[in-house]
């Protein structure tokens, strides 16, 4: 089973002046229902910054940083980027019960990006909407979500397949995670579906097998970090590693897996591999940029925070404990994960700032 993430940056809700044009921001705002219409209203919840009253100039993709001004509110939030998150979040995680509300808040009170969230309904991808944002996160693209059965996967035309190659072309940045389910008998796997169809103009593919199962690694300290499997480092069963001399493995050591998707592709530069499986690739296409990652463990908040409801506090600060000074927080390096992977997704946008003193720009 899989799991998914955050951390804290200087809160981004004011209005906007670049050219998406941001009328309105909302901070931690919450959930929103996504959907197709312009205007979004803004929310409240655990989940990203919820959805922003927007208007936009239509363009045929990110611009220049000239028209990236960053802005900020009479209370210091500012932004500088606009992200859209589009698919359900991860359901999974330490205890099979955990939430995303760390990454959220990580990004939205810590950097100079606001995030959107379609979680529960299928945006249309539409030259408009992608010109409203700088990046694009897919996520769990199907219409149930649950633990165990992820219902039917979405569905996207060509017509939004070409208007996402388009933007993409034109200096969008495009994330794509999976892994959000698990594998085997009892369980259907959808995650891959409509990601491989929108990366479908791309160098890069989702296999639809299970890879880094703590169960079959013999790995001693996986309950120390709540279950999961650590992807790259010296950690005892851990798998992996992760490429210094690229954009997105720089500076990570490690980061927790659980049940990730391989990638498959044949020019996309590997950042993180096993020698055999890769799982972590990026590429540029024409003006963009687009990262693909095979696990969704790196948006549970207790990879970020090292916490969760099934792991006793005491076992890290226990000098005679197993897991002393071993929670997640100590040892993945999942802020550096985020940072280097949005950076190089914005690449058209130098406005775009965290302040998080365990990153290393």
């Amino acid at each position: 089973m899989l799991a998914a993430l955050w951390l804290p940056v200087i809160a981004c809700s004011g209005g906007g002046d670049g050219p998406k044009g941001n009328t309105t921001g909302n901070g931690d705002g919450g959930q929103s229902a996504g959907g197709t219409g312009s205007n979004n209203s803004s929310s409240s919840g655990d989940d990203f910054g919820g959805d922003i009253g927007l208007t936009s100039s239509v363009s045929s993709g990110p611009q220049a940083d000239a028209g990236h001004q960053t802005t900020c509110d009479d209370a210091g939030n500012c932004t500088c980027i606009n992200i859209a998150s589009i698919g359900r979040e991860g359901v999974w995680g330490p205890c099979s019960s955990d939430s995303t509300t760390a990454l959220q808040n990580w990004l939205n009170t810590q950097s100079t990006a606001q995030v959107d969230n379609y979680n529960t309904e299928k945006p249309t991808l539409t030259p408009e909407f992608l010109a409203r944002y700088d990046v694009i996160l897919l996520q769990w693209m199907v219409t149930k979500g649950a633990q165990n059965d992820d219902g039917a996967p979405w569905q996207f035309t060509a017509d939004e397949v070409n208007a996402l190659k388009d933007w993409v072309n034109n200096g969008g940045g495009l994330i794509a995670l999976s892994g959000y389910q698990c594998s085997g008998q009892g369980c259907t796997v959808h995650d891959v579906t409509a990601t491989n169809q929108l990366l479908s103009f791309t160098d890069i593919q989702f296999n639809t097998n299970g890879m880094l199962d703590p169960a079959q690694s013999g790995c001693p300290s996986c309950n120390c970090w709540g279950g999961s499997l650590p992807l790259g480092g010296p950690l005892p069963g851990s798998v992996g590693t992760w490429n210094q001399d690229t954009p997105i493995g720089k500076d990570i050591q490690s980061v927790g897996a659980y049940i990730a998707r391989p990638i498959k592709s044949t020019t996309a530069t590997v950042d993180c591999t096993d020698g055999t499986n890769n799982f972590a690739v990026h590429e540029e296409v024409g003006k963009g940029h687009v990262i693909a990652y095979g696990d969704e463990w790196v948006t549970y908040s207790g990879q970020w925070l090292g916490t969760a409801a099934c792991l006793d506090p005491r076992l890290y600060t226990d000098p005679n404990s197993g897991c002393y000074e071993k929670s997640a927080a100590h040892v993945f390096q999942i802020s550096q994960f985020w940072y280097n992977v949005i950076k190089y997704a914005a690449s058209s946008v130098e406005c775009f700032t965290i302040e998080d003193p365990a990153i290393i720009k």
